[in-house]
């Protein structure tokens, strides 16, 4: 069970006036920026009093609530060995599938060398 927000009378106080525009946000003056009158945790109490009892925020002079971004999900990064798994397992299979081909291969230049050495007289 939540328990009553009991808020301060300043902030009581400030629901019952009308605030201009540059009191939510900082304003470029005299190529100064000047912070506004109230702090962004002040504009979110003042927001949740207004909200706590029955005042709409507009009407007091608050700009709009930023819509919240949605976080992108990244998949996690892993460790090399792990992402580059599969991979290594197809170059393997595929060298296993070529496998009986490099031995043929392998075989004839064997005997093509031998070949080679053979003397070409026959004593």
């Amino acid at each position: 069970m939540a328990t009553a927000r009991k808020f301060s009378d300043a902030v009581l106080k400030h629901l019952k006036t009308k605030h201009p525009e540059n009191a939510f946000s900082p304003t470029f003056v005299n190529n100064h920026w000047r912070s506004p009158k109230f702090s962004l945790r002040r504009q979110a109490e003042l927001r949740k009093a207004c909200l706590l009892n029955n005042i709409d925020p507009a009407s007091i002079g608050m700009p709009e609530p930023k819509p919240q971004k949605i976080m992108q999900k990244k998949p996690p990064k892993g460790h090399k060995q792990q992402r580059e798994y599969a991979a290594k397992q197809e170059k393997i299979q595929k060298n296993l599938d070529d496998m009986p081909q490099k031995i043929q291969k392998w075989k004839m230049d064997l005997a093509k060398e031998k070949e080679k050495l053979k003397p070409s007289l026959p004593f």
